[in-house]
C-alpha cells in the first residue's frame, strides 16, 4: 500500500510541474499578444490610463501579475538568454521575471547566473542589493508615494494600501512590527497571525495620533445614533446588525463597544420609517470613570501589566442591562478591551477576583434567550 501511494504521489507531482510548465507557455503567449496590442495603443483606445491597468481589467487579474506581464513584455527582448530559458520551460514565469528584474539592475552576468541557486525571496533581496539608486530614482520613489484607505461598498470593512520610498517604508514596517509584537497572544493561548497583529498595531497607532490631536473619540465616549431594523431584530436572536448615523453597518460587537464607552440612541425602523426611538444610553459619568481607574490602578486582567489606553468595561454588558455602577466596571488595557473582548468575543469571568480578572472563551452562535440583546434604554413609540 505504501509503495502504491508513493507512485500516486509521484504522478501527482509530475502533473503539478507539467501544469506550471503549461502556465509558463500561456504567459509567454500572453506577453507576445500584449506587446502587439500595446504597439497599437490598445489601452488609450479603450480609455485606460496605462497598459498595466488595461491588462488588469481586461484579463481580470491582480495588479501584480499584470505588472509582471507588462514588465516581461518590455524587457525579455533585451535579455535573450533569460527569455530562452523561460520559453524552453527551464524557468517558471515567476523565476523568469525575478531573474529579469535582477538583470535589469545592471547586475554582472555571473551574479545573474548564480541566482538560479536561490529561492525567489532571496533573488528579490539580491536584486535590491544590486540596484543603483540615483537621485532621480529617489525622487521618483518619493513622488510615487501614496496611502489609501478605501471602504468596501457596504462599509463593513476597509482596505488599506500604501507605497513608500525604501527608507520610509522600512521605518514604517519596523514601527508596525514592534507594536504588533505587543499583541502576540490571545487570552486563550492562541497566537494571532502577523497580519492580524499588524492590523491591531495600525489601529493602535491611529488612536495614539488622535490622542495627541484631542480627537480620540473612543476614550472620550462617542455620542452616536444607531438604526435597527425591528423585523430583523425580532427574528435574528440578537444577531442583527445596525447602521450608524453617517456611518457603516455594524454588528453586535461594535454596538457593545459603543454602549460600553459612549452615549447611544437607538432608533427602530419598520418599512424604512422610524417608529420607535430611545432616550440616549448615557456614557459612564466622568467621576465614575476616574474612580474606577483609581481603584484598579491598571488593567485588571490577571498578569497583564499594560497601561496602554486604559478603559472601563462593563462586566455585565450594557446591552444585557449592565449598569454604570462601579461594581459592574473593571479597567482594561486597549488590547484586552478592543481586541480580546469586543473583537474576538472573550468575556470577563464575573466570579474572578477584582484584581485578577480572567477571560472565558468566546461563545459561538447567537446568545441564549436569557442573554438576548435588550438595549438599556426606555423605548418610546412615536405618534403615527
Amino acid at each position: 500500500m505504501f509503495w502504491y501511494d508513493e507512485q500516486r504521489m509521484d504522478g501527482w507531482l509530475a502533473e503539478l510541474k507539467q501544469c506550471e510548465a503549461q502556465i509558463g507557455e500561456l504567459r509567454a503567449r500572453q506577453g507576445v499578444l500584449i506587446n502587439e496590442l500595446s504597439k497599437r495603443d490598445i489601452a488609450q483606445r479603450q480609455g485606460a490610463r496605462t497598459i498595466v491597468e488595461w491588462v488588469e481589467s481586461t484579463l481580470d487579474m491582480s495588479r501584480s501579475v499584470a505588472s509582471d506581464l507588462v514588465f516581461g513584455m518590455r524587457w525579455f527582448g533585451r535579455f535573450r538568454s533569460i527569455e530562452h530559458r523561460f520559453v524552453e520551460g527551464l524557468a517558471s514565469f515567476d523565476r523568469a521575471i525575478a531573474t529579469l528584474r535582477l538583470a535589469q539592475t545592471g547586475a554582472d552576468l555571473q551574479v545573474v547566473k548564480s541566482s538560479e541557486q536561490l529561492d525567489l525571496h532571496n533573488v528579490a533581496r539580491l536584486c535590491g542589493r544590486q540596484r543603483r539608486m540615483t537621485r532621480r530614482d529617489e525622487r521618483r520613489a518619493f513622488t510615487e508615494r501614496f496611502c489609501m484607505a478605501q471602504p468596501t461598498l457596504d462599509e463593513s470593512s476597509w482596505k488599506i494600501a500604501a507605497q513608500l520610498p525604501g527608507f520610509e517604508g522600512r521605518v514604517f514596517a519596523k514601527a508596525l512590527q514592534d507594536r504588533a509584537d505587543e499583541f502576540r497572544r490571545l487570552p486563550g493561548g492562541e497566537e494571532s497571525t502577523r497580519a492580524q497583529r499588524q492590523a491591531d498595531a495600525l489601529v493602535a497607532m491611529a488612536n495614539d495620533s488622535l490622542d495627541r490631536t484631542g480627537d480620540a473619540t473612543e476614550t472620550a465616549g462617542p455620542a452616536v445614533a444607531v438604526f435597527v431594523n425591528l423585523d430583523e431584530a425580532n427574528t435574528s436572536g440578537g444577531e442583527t446588525g445596525a447602521e450608524i448615523e453617517y456611518g457603516p453597518r455594524v454588528g453586535p460587537n461594535t454596538i457593545e463597544s459603543l454602549l460600553c464607552t459612549g452615549s447611544v440612541q437607538v432608533i427602530g425602523l419598520e418599512d424604512g420609517r422610524p417608529v420607535v426611538t430611545s432616550d440616549s444610553a448615557k456614557a459612564i459619568p466622568q467621576a465614575v470613570r476616574r474612580f474606577v481607574a483609581w481603584r484598579d490602578g491598571g488593567c485588571t486582567i490577571d498578569a497583564c501589566q499594560s497601561r496602554y489606553r486604559l478603559q472601563p468595561h462593563h462586566i455585565r454588558e450594557r446591552r444585557h442591562g449592565g449598569a454604570h455602577d462601579p461594581g459592574n466596571l473593571t479597567t482594561l488595557c486597549w488590547y484586552h478591551h478592543h481586541v480580546a473582548i469586543h473583537g474576538n468575543g472573550f468575556q470577563i469571568d464575573p466570579d474572578s477576583p477584582r484584581g485578577r480578572r480572567r477571560l472565558s472563551r468566546p461563545r459561538t452562535g447567537p446568545d441564549p434567550p436569557d442573554r438576548q440583546a435588550t438595549y438599556p434604554v426606555t423605548i418610546n413609540r412615536n405618534n403615527q
